[in-house]
């Protein structure tokens, strides 16, 4: 009987010990993979913010480009067209010849034209009147030049301020460049219309009537889906959400939400 109670009590110390292993088998396995997939999310975000960086590196490096061409052309190519212009000028007061101040007038008025186009581009890489009156009026004057007859480009401001920061000024304003320009290009609408608003942050929505597009094939084509990759990273860049809704015939809006950053 005694043999038996001991064997009882080995049984009982054995299979708690077998199950205290097995407990702490499990807790461990169960710890590693929670420990594996904070790695994991840990190492996502670090890449995420690494991308986010670089990302932002690129585009400051881009605008400090661009607005040293913008320099460079007004400054630059559009003093020496007007010196150019002068001189003509000069050299016209020099003859009476018919035929040398038909070339003359010629030449004065191809020089004007390309004054125009010097200055045009310039404003396009770094337009003056963001810097000057702010967002509201440089996508005004945006909306005005980018409207043809075809396709009617409209701005409407649905708050009386806006809570954007300067530094946020710029990115939002080559965000709405970029599909704006991409609806010219692709979308056959017959109206594009551009809103901003403030709700909790600033809303900024972009509607065409054209003939949309199916969403995730684009982000799928390598070749079509540039375009909209270079849009979302720009809504992450300003830290925003971005809703986008389009469909075959349907046309296409793109909602975007950017924090209140103070």
């Amino acid at each position: 009987m005694h043999e038996v109670t001991d064997l009882v009590l080995i049984l009982i110390v054995g299979t708690g010990g077998m199950l205290f292993l097995a407990g702490s088998i499990i807790f461990f396995v169960v710890y590693y993979q929670k420990r594996m997939l904070q790695n994991e999310m840990e190492k996502q975000q670090m890449e995420g913010e690494y991308q986010k960086r670089l990302l932002q590196t690129t585009i400051e490096s881009q605008e400090k480009e661009r607005k040293r061409l913008a320099s460079e052309l007004h400054d630059g190519v559009g003093a020496m067209l007007s010196a150019t212009k002068l001189n003509l000028n000069f050299l016209k007061s020099f003859t009476q010849d018919p035929d040398v101040l038909g070339s003359v007038k010629e030449t004065k008025g191809m020089i004007d034209e390309t004054i125009d186009t010097v200055r045009r581009i310039s404003k396009d890489l770094l337009p003056s009147s963001l810097e000057k009156f702010g967002l509201t009026e440089a996508l005004q004057e945006f909306c005005d030049k980018v409207s043809t007859p075809q396709t009617a480009v409209t701005f409407e401001q649905e708050a009386k301020s806006l809570t954007l920061s300067k530094s946020q000024e710029l990115p939002v304003y080559r965000l709405v460049q970029e599909i704006v320009n991409n609806a010219l290009k692709h979308a056959d609408a017959r109206n594009v219309c551009i809103s901003v608003a403030q709700n909790t942050g600033f809303l900024l929505i972009i509607k065409d009537d054209g003939k949309g597009f199916n969403v995730m094939a684009t982000k799928n084509d390598i070749n079509k889906g540039v375009g909209l990759y270079n849009i979302e990273n720009r809504v992450n860049m300003l830290g925003g959400r971005m809703e986008l809704t389009s469909g075959h015939g349907a046309g296409t809006t793109y909602k975007i939400d950017i924090p209140d950053h103070g």
